[in-house]
């Protein structure tokens, strides 16, 4: 696996504004709250992964295989070969935790599920389903711990997690952790409402990218950046 994983689709620009593609190694955190696109955005980056020839794992609370098919879709981004010829495991979140009665064991035995994490990339939608409402600090360092062996393989793990829904000092140590930090939320641009992306951190970029990206979402056509800044 290269330096930098791309993400370049057709008619997006996505690529650009994020310096290029992944830094091999990254870990990424979509922060966001209830609408701010955080699902959209992940999808939109692992369309992009499988179509420069990577791997992943796509972890979903929200949605079975047949639905998350059918979404992705819906925004013009087709993933049945993928799945077919296994260059893309999807994995519904909570058929794979059937059989654990205890909540708090949830995130260790993910961490535990070696196939999970053999893929080039690791995308989980998102981290919260997975948490206990209270994590104990050993549970903190080893998921922490965790990511970073990841990272130290070449491997991208991206993260979805709604501040409102994960304790604090986990969230900051989770931030602390990643190299990539996105924080997604809804402005009022020329009288309209608008997605908007910033970076709030980027270690190791490899390109020039921007700090704020404004984007819409379109049926069959999936994530366009807006060429007007919003602020």
């Amino acid at each position: 696996m290269g330096s930098l994983l791309k993400i370049q689709i057709p008619n997006d620009e996505l690529h650009r504004r994020l310096g290029g593609g992944i830094p091999a190694g990254s870990i990424v955190l979509i922060e966001g709250d209830r609408g701010t696109g955080k699902s959209i955005f992940s999808q939109r980056l692992l369309y992009g992964l499988l179509r420069n020839d990577y791997t992943a794992t796509y972890v979903s609370s929200q949605y079975t295989t047949p639905e998350f098919i059918n979404q992705m879709d819906s925004l013009g981004y087709s993933i049945i070969q993928d799945l077919i010829k296994r260059r893309l495991m999807f994995v519904s979140l909570y058929p794979l935790l059937v059989g654990v009665s205890d909540r708090r064991k949830f995130l260790s035995r993910f961490v535990g599920e070696p196939r999970l994490w053999k893929t080039d990339v690791m995308i989980i939608d998102s981290l919260s389903a997975l948490l206990p409402s209270e994590l104990d600090r050993e549970e903190i360092r080893a998921f922490s711990l965790h990511l970073k062996r990841l990272s130290s393989l070449g491997k991208v793990t991206i993260m979805t997690v709604n501040p409102a829904d994960i304790d604090p000092e986990f969230l900051k140590i989770l931030e602390e952790a990643s190299s990539l930090l996105i924080r997604l939320s809804v402005k009022t641009f020329g009288g309209d409402l608008k997605n908007s992306a910033t970076i709030v951190k980027y270690n190791n970029a490899m390109g020039i990218f921007q700090k704020i990206i404004p984007f819409r979402v379109e049926p069959r056509v999936g994530f366009i950046v807006e060429i007007a800044a919003v602020v």
